[in-house]
């Protein structure tokens, strides 16, 4: 089972985490168990700092269980930035992986919207320029966005462009139920560029869906289900 294929497939992952506060800062912290196909994979946890239109991120994916016992795999990622009018507007994003046979980084500054990239790994042909990928979105500040709470009015209207440093995709909600206190919103995740031949021969629109249950004024997320090339993978709110 490979969780570094779901990790880029939804953008992002995460285990521990510490996210340092600040005065007058609020903190939230999540946490999921991963599950592909019913079998439980792994473990995401991620902690938000905000304080205004600030934000930071501190977070940490691994493989557990069974699948942990025979393929490690581990990612720790930060970002940073600010948002204005629901948009993200990120300052910088750092990211470590180890998939138990190979170690990568990479570190993504901001300037005037666009990324200024350094990484470990060797770049490949298809992979695209970040000097071309000005306003887009990290992928942790997309996955801070796409699993906010929702508002009780005008729910799950979230469309964003997001650079890992190699692949452009987007996430975009395009529909939403309210059932009493309980809400689920569609969403298509599409890839756009970055991509080989055999990736895109693969499959390029993947629809997900996000379930959440009325909590005083807004809805929360409780799980994250995404059709992947491995199965259908849920992430559960523990």
């Amino acid at each position: 089972m490979n969780l570094q294929k779901i990790l880029y497939l939804f953008c992002f992952g995460f285990g521990f985490v510490y996210c340092a506060q600040v005065a007058s800062a609020e903190v939230s912290q999540h946490k999921y168990n991963v599950y592909v196909s019913g079998l439980k994979v792994g473990e995401l946890d991620y902690a938000v700092n905000t304080k205004g239109s600030g934000y930071s991120i501190r977070a940490l994916m691994r493989s557990t269980g069974i699948v942990g016992a025979f393929k490690k795999y581990r990612y720790e990622g930060l970002a940073m930035g600010r948002t204005n009018n629901g948009r993200f507007f990120p300052q910088k994003y750092a990211e470590n992986s180890d998939t138990g046979n190979r170690k990568s980084n990479k570190e993504m500054v901001y300037k005037n919207g666009i990324p200024r990239l350094t990484q470990s790994e060797d770049r490949k042909d298809h992979w695209l320029d970040p000097k071309t990928q000005k306003n887009t979105a990290d992928p942790l500040s997309a996955i801070y966005g796409l699993l906010s709470d929702q508002p009780l009015e005008k729910p799950c209207t979230q469309n964003i462009t997001v650079y890992d440093g190699a692949r452009r995709y987007s996430i975009k909600l395009v529909s939403s139920q309210i059932d009493g206190t309980e809400m689920s919103c569609q969403g298509i995740f599409t890839r756009l560029g970055g991509y080989s031949e055999k990736e895109l021969s693969q499959g390029i629109e993947f629809p997900f869906e996000l379930q959440f249950s009325k909590q005083d004024n807004v809805f929360r997320i409780d799980r994250f289900v995404i059709s992947t090339l491995l199965g259908r993978a849920s992430f559960v709110r523990q």
